[in-house]
């Protein structure tokens, strides 16, 4: 186990650097620059010299990346152009709280309707239930979020006036984007529950345990939950850091000051190295969280820890 961990650790640093890699290399090929976008007139060309050799934009691409790889080593990703008196880290740390609450609650929501909605629909697999979940699951899988964002807004915001139409203050605020954001996720969750369900109650052992008289509900906590487990971690682990590092179209349609918003700003003004700090921030939860995953798969099933001692 430990050198499976260890190789996957190796894999994770790898794609990192090749991810950072590419990154660099494409913004800073892109034509334009920051320069263009702060600007108010256009730059003498001694100002935009001036600019570049401030910036360490001057020197061959390659060389600015290995600068660039010895700070982030040391988790310093340099200084925004747009907030100049903080550093990249710093505001990925101030701005990921506010994407983290919605993004968590969303998770939340995402998973504990989709998974009851799964569950009920493979138990009545075939009947009329099962045909009403699979249809809410096809509709409201097809909405994006944004559009489910204006939606909301407009009816229980400018019409109903319940909650606030955006921004950030009390729980009321977080209604309508964690409902916008959560309620389309859970339409995922509910198909890939019921698949998993579906699976694992036709397979042999389901029927040897009904065949010893075991109830239904001891067969489907004891054999189908435990067995149908392992392929929903591998699907819904994944979402909390996807989710909680931030939706652009969500926190830009109810003006969240979060990660995702950032990212949108950064990428439109070319902040080299806060689109760099976010996307290595964002792939870094991503990798450890299928890591995370790995590991569970010798927890929720031990024939996992059997294969990997018998390589």
């Amino acid at each position: 186990m430990l050198s499976y961990m260890l190789r996957r650790f190796v894999g994770i640093v790898v794609m990192l650097l090749l991810l950072s890699l590419f990154t660099f290399v494409l913004s800073r090929t892109v034509p334009g620059g920051p320069w263009s976008a702060f600007a108010q007139v256009p730059l003498t060309d001694v100002q935009l010299q001036q600019f570049k050799a401030k910036y360490g934009l001057d020197k061959p691409i390659l060389e600015q990346y290995v600068v660039w790889l010895g700070q982030a080593i040391r988790l310093d990703f340099g200084v925004p152009f747009t907030a100049p008196e903080m550093t990249v880290t710093g505001l990925i740390l101030t701005l990921l709280p506010y994407s983290a609450i919605v993004g968590f609650l969303a998770c939340i929501l995402a998973l504990a309707l989709g998974i009851a909605l799964g569950m009920v629909a493979a138990v009545k697999q075939n009947g009329w239930i099962d045909n009403a979940i699979v249809t809410y699951a096809v509709v409201v899988g097809s909405i994006p979020s944004f559009v489910l964002g204006f939606v909301v807004v407009y009816v229980f915001a400018a019409k109903l006036r319940w909650f606030p139409a955006g921004g950030w203050g009390g729980p009321e605020s977080l209604v309508l984007p964690v409902f916008a954001y959560g309620f389309p996720a859970s339409a995922g969750v509910a198909r890939w529950t019921r698949q998993c369900m579906v699976d694992a109650i036709s397979s042999d052992y389901v029927r040897t345990a009904y065949a010893k008289g075991l109830r239904t509900p001891s067969v489907m906590s004891r054999h189908v939950l435990r067995n149908a487990l392992i392929p929903m971690v591998t699907s819904f682990l994944p979402m909390f850091p996807g989710m909680m590092t931030g939706s652009m179209f969500i926190e830009s349609v109810f003006g969240l000051p979060g990660l995702g918003k950032q990212f949108v700003l950064s990428s439109t003004n070319r902040d080299y190295p806060m689109v760099l700090g976010i996307t290595i921030f964002w792939a870094l939860l991503i990798s450890l969280t299928y890591f995370l995953t790995d590991i569970l798969y010798g927890v929720i099933d031990p024939r996992v820890r059997i294969m990997e001692k018998a390589r």
